[in-house]
């Protein structure tokens, strides 16, 4: 058997002496008024209980009566308080009454016991057991007290309180236990269906990305054998459409590795063997602006001197800024055919900026846009977002509504959230605006680490 230490019951008794060992329950409506009603019935029936079944002397009754009603309300500050004013009103009231018969209970009158049974239930629901069991042998130690003093001893009269003492308060116990017990299970459960929906989106993303990479590579496979296969097929071909084809074919083939890269990425593949090529950064920009070019588009790269050299700036963040200026790229390619572009990079050792800024398109009305300013349909609140006309006056609102994204256009509405996304992961701003002569303006800037810090590798390396 294990034995009790000393130590422990002297904790257990300063825990039970503390006034403020035991926290108050919640001052909820219904707590309050079941402790009043009770408080009122302990003091008014009490007051008949003494003055019909005991002796009292004078206006001792209706003291005694409010002193054991008191307690009840003190509950609901200071459960332990209670407790011993509660004990000490009972031991107060039974010191000086006596029955009027053999058949009334003492020391603790029937009222009495409702007192200090009540408030022993309140602890109950708050306190330890052990603090439980201190108070109930503590009660048990009184009433033996007295009916030792008084005599003759009546094991009867001791009865109805050990039993009420230790029945209610294990009940209160018990409930209050099985009520903690399911908020614990109400919180796990909410927190397993967290889990298993941020599993379920993980899953469906991934099983997303496999299908874009099953439809989206039998097509740029198929390209890039027409474009390496146009020139024996067809024949007189001029020297600058063999390279174009070449192009598209090279193209085509950096797509798919960098698609194929993503999914192993998904997938967690423990092949670290395989073979990947570095992720685009910094120095590949003038390659994406030689692209743009090749696409008709008439963008320019502009570098200031005070940009980082690559092998300072992170792989993220040349990752993130690479990405920026590609997506802007492709909007502009797709809803503003014929404007102008300028990519700026600037930056200190603090941060890099990106801002991509496009003119008006020179084509209204192609596919992509909605038209010339006036034309049926168009009105300000509904132009494109990147290369709309000059009706567009107010930025670009904030649940990232793109270019193309209503429901006459061609895009997907993701190319902002992408760009944001990737800038709130690296804590940087990004600000996009639609401009009044047309264009639009996209304006990031991405934090860099102390200039103490280990430095980035100069190629950003494989997913």
């Amino acid at each position: 058997m294990e034995t009790v230490r000393p130590s422990i019951v002297l904790a257990t008794l300063r825990e039970a002496m503390s006034p403020n060992s035991v926290a108050p329950l919640p001052h909820t409506r219904r707590t309050t008024l079941v402790l009043s009603l009770t408080a009122l019935a302990v003091a008014v029936v009490g007051w008949f209980d003494l003055y019909q079944h005991y002796d009292p002397h004078g206006p001792g009754v209706t003291v005694a009566a409010l002193a054991r009603a008191v307690p009840v309300l003190l509950c609901l500050y200071r459960p332990l308080g209670a407790w011993w004013l509660a004990l000490a009103a009972a031991i107060a009231t039974a010191v000086p009454t006596h029955p009027v018969s053999d058949a009334e209970p003492w020391p603790w009158a029937v009222t009495t016991v409702m007192s200090l049974v009540v408030v022993l239930t309140v602890i109950a629901l708050r306190a330890p057991r052990r603090v439980l069991v201190a108070l109930w042998l503590i009660l048990l130690a009184a009433g033996t007290t007295l009916v030792l003093i008084r005599g003759p001893v009546r094991l009867s009269d001791l009865l109805p309180i050990t039993i009420l003492s230790a029945l209610a308060p294990l009940t209160a116990e018990a409930i209050g236990s099985r009520g903690a017990a399911q908020r614990r299970l109400v919180v796990v459960e909410e927190i397993g269906q967290a889990e298993h929906a941020r599993r379920t989106l993980l899953e469906e993303r991934t099983r997303i990305a496999r299908e874009l990479h099953d439809v989206v590579a039998h097509h740029m496979s198929v390209i890039t054998v027409q474009a390496d296969s146009a020139p024996y097929r067809i024949a007189d071909l001029p020297p600058a459409a063999v390279d174009e084809f070449g192009s598209i074919a090279a193209e085509a083939r950096r797509s798919l590795t960098e698609m194929r890269r993503l999914l192993h990425v998904l997938r967690q593949d423990a092949d670290a063997g395989a073979e990947h090529s570095p992720q685009p950064g910094l120095a590949e920009l003038p390659v994406l602006i030689e692209t743009a070019h090749r696409a008709g588009l008439d963008a320019h790269l502009s570098v200031a001197d005070g940009v980082p050299s690559p092998d300072r700036v992170p792989v993220g963040v040349q990752l993130s800024a690479y990405r920026l200026v590609q997506e802007s790229l492709s909007n502009v390619v797709r809803h503003a055919p014929g404007a102008t572009v300028r990519v700026t990079v600037t930056g200190d050792t603090s941060a890099l900026r990106i801002t991509v800024l496009n003119s008006a398109p020179k084509a209204p009305g192609t596919p992509g846009t909605l038209g010339t300013p006036g034309a049926p349909g168009t009105t300000p609140g509904t132009a494109k977002a990147a290369g709309a006309t000059g009706a567009l006056r107010r930025p670009v609102e904030a649940h990232d509504r793109t270019a193309g994204t209503e429901p006459t256009g061609t895009g997907t509405g993701q190319g902002l959230i992408g760009m944001r996304e990737r800038v709130a992961m690296l804590a940087g701003e990004l600000r996009t605006e639609a401009l009044p002569d047309g264009g639009f303006r996209v304006a990031a800037m991405l934090p860099l680490p102390p200039a103490d810090a280990t430095p980035a590798p100069t190629t950003p390396g494989a997913a």
